[in-house]
């Protein structure tokens, strides 16, 4: 199936009000990722200096990455199709959600670009590997002076702080306005993030009783 087919083949669920497995399965992957890297890098700064500490900072840092790269293709995937309208736009529920998704992925990219920052500040030879696959490299700040770089790492350090802080406080924002829905409003907000199983409506591209080449 080419890229055109999976398109029409996840268009047959937002149809229905469902996000396609594809969607779902960036959401809760990257979201299983960023729980753990906001708990891990609070864990990495209170372990004592050390050689387990470096370690950890480069296995957080390439974590970061893969996150970075995963949050790419999402994106390419949202700008090729749109998940389905469950609130609507205009309102107060659709501006901040717009609002939290914009941050969330501004995280995506902030944070692995300012830990890149701090880790390419630091003496290692250890490499950097995005998936434990790809290979990364350092930034050229070995070239600069042992000044510039102690305050390029403050500055990274900085700015990273206040978007894990803020990024903490959003994501029960974000999961708690889901259980408001499904709870108060009833509505399918949550359900769409929820059910994979497809639209079942007879003649919706992507649903169990399609018999379309797509599907």
């Amino acid at each position: 199936m080419n890229l055109v087919g999976i398109i029409e083949w996840a268009e047959g669920y937002n149809r229905r009000g469902l996000y396609s497995p594809i969607g779902v399965a960036f959401h809760w992957i990257m979201a299983a990722m960023m729980f753990f890297q906001i708990g891990h890098g609070w864990y990495l700064a209170w372990l004592p200096a050390g050689g387990d500490k470096y370690l950890g900072y480069q296995t957080h840092t390439q974590i970061g990455l893969t996150l970075m790269a995963l949050g790419s293709l999402r994106f390419f995937w949202k700008s090729q199709i749109k998940g389905p309208e469950t609130v609507e736009e205009d309102s107060f529920e659709g501006r901040a959600s717009r609002l939290l998704q914009n941050w969330f992925y501004f995280s995506f990219f902030a944070l692995p670009i300012s830990g890149w920052v701090m880790w390419s500040t630091l003496p290692s030879d250890l490499p950097l590997l995005i998936a434990g696959i790809v290979p990364f490299p350092n930034l050229p700040f070995d070239q600069l002076s042992e000044a510039l770089q102690l305050r390029l790492m403050r500055w990274a350090a900085t700015a990273h702080l206040w978007i894990v802080w803020i990024t903490t406080l959003a994501i029960p924002g974000h999961a708690g306005a889901a259980v408001l829905h499904y709870v108060i409003k009833k509505d399918r907000v949550l359900q769409s993030m929820l059910d994979i199983n497809g639209p079942g409506m007879p003649g919706v591209l992507g649903s169990r009783t399609d018999k379309g080449s797509a599907a």
